[in-house]
């Protein structure tokens, strides 16, 4: 409950959403698709780089992880 009311969990969703987008671009998506996809992507990520730069380490891992195949991550 403090999460919600302190509006930290919105972070939380942000990662979530991020991660599970670049599984839908890299298992669905058209070349054209994921291109924009991963431009969005980009600019979501310089986000959470500047707001909240001690979660970032964890979330790059994990993307990473993702780009490698592995599928269901979440924080």
């Amino acid at each position: 409950m403090e999460l919600l009311k302190s509006g930290k969990e919105r972070w939380f969703c942000k990662v979530n959403a991020i991660l599970t987008y670049k599984e839908w671009l890299n298992d669905f998506a058209s070349a054209e698709t994921k291109a924009l996809g991963e431009k969005m992507i980009a600019k979501e990520i310089e986000e959470i780089k500047v707001q909240v730069p001690h979660i970032y380490p964890q979330f790059s891992a994990m993307f990473d992880r993702i780009q490698k195949g592995e599928r269901d991550l979440y924080f």
